[in-house]
């Protein structure tokens, strides 16, 4: 599974791509017992879902940007996004996006977030607009690194501490 999660990460520095992948990293950090998220999403098929859901275009990273972008982004994600103990299902806050080289890193964070030996991993960013989607998370959870690999048909995996 590391080699996969290297192969998509060097991948990802192509802008045009024939494949559909997106990473997301989180990781808990203890100091504010918070699950600290950055998802790595194609702009281009950010801006192509967003389009088709809603018939807007978002016009990243430009200074046309439509003024509801971070809004449509997030709503959208927090949709098809989740991490969630058995305790309680904790809702992310939109943090913030930043648009580099055709990438889009999305940051979320989930305050007071309740850290078990397993969690519930969901992602379906993109799913609705590719069938050959996949898209591989992976969790930090004191020091320990694990990670979900999630396509149609798998939309969400148990990950065990």
């Amino acid at each position: 599974m590391h080699a996969l999660v290297f192969f998509a990460f060097s991948v990802f520095s192509l802008v045009k791509h024939d494949f559909h992948t997106s990473i997301t990293n989180a990781e808990y950090n203890p100091k504010t017992k918070s699950m600290e998220i950055a998802m790595k999403l194609f702009t281009d098929d950010l801006e192509l879902t967003i389009k088709t859901k809603h018939k807007l275009i978002l016009n990243l990273n430009s200074e046309n940007e439509l003024p509801e972008a971070d809004s449509l982004i997030y709503n959208y994600v927090i949709d098809n996004f989740a991490i969630q103990s058995r305790q309680k299902f904790n809702r992310p806050t939109f943090v913030g996006k930043e648009i580099e080289n055709g990438i889009t890193f999305i940051y979320l964070e989930i305050p007071s977030f309740p850290i078990e030996k397993e969690l519930l991993v969901k992602n379906t960013v993109f799913f609705d607009t590719f069938d050959d989607q996949s898209n591989i998370v992976n969790i930090k959870v004191d020091g320990e690194l694990e990670s979900a690999f999630l396509k149609k048909g798998k939309e969400t995996e148990l990950i065990q501490f």
